[in-house]
């Protein structure tokens, strides 16, 4: 239970910090834009859970199943789960043809990289404690 909760409390603003604080200002420093950072972006952060509990809740189950089977490479494989799970957002405007392009690939890292850090956490909190 407290793995689901690692997930979709930090799951989704994790997701929104790498989507508009890190990956946005990747991209526009990679084309020459001037840098959109905006601490009052944060005003977004109730759409990204509206946006993101879902594929957060997905990665987790698959966290969880991974940390039942105790897999030696926990974190890799959950964050590959969540590079996949954050397609479930572009999933029907994929489909339509409306999203396209090299730079859709770099989307899935909106995933990866909250479902590595929240299943490091939730590894961290169900070891047990030293004796």
């Amino acid at each position: 239970m407290t793995r689901f909760l690692v997930f979709a409390i930090l799951g989704p603003a994790l997701g929104f910090v790498t989507l508009f604080w890190v990956l946005l200002q990747a991209f526009n420093w990679l084309l020459g834009a001037p840098g959109t950072f905006d601490p009052h972006q944060i005003v977004l952060l109730p759409a990204a859970y509206m946006v993101g509990i879902v594929p957060a809740l997905v990665t987790a189950a698959f966290d969880h199943a991974l940390a039942r089977r105790r897999a030696r490479l926990r974190i890799l494989w959950t964050a590959l789960s969540g590079y996949a799970a954050a397609y479930l957002i572009l999933a029907t405007a994929w489909l339509d043809g409306f999203v396209h392009g090299a730079y859709l690939l770099a989307f899935g890292l909106v995933g990866a990289v909250p479902g590595a850090i929240c299943s490091w956490l939730s590894g961290v909190s169900a070891e047990p404690a030293p004796r």
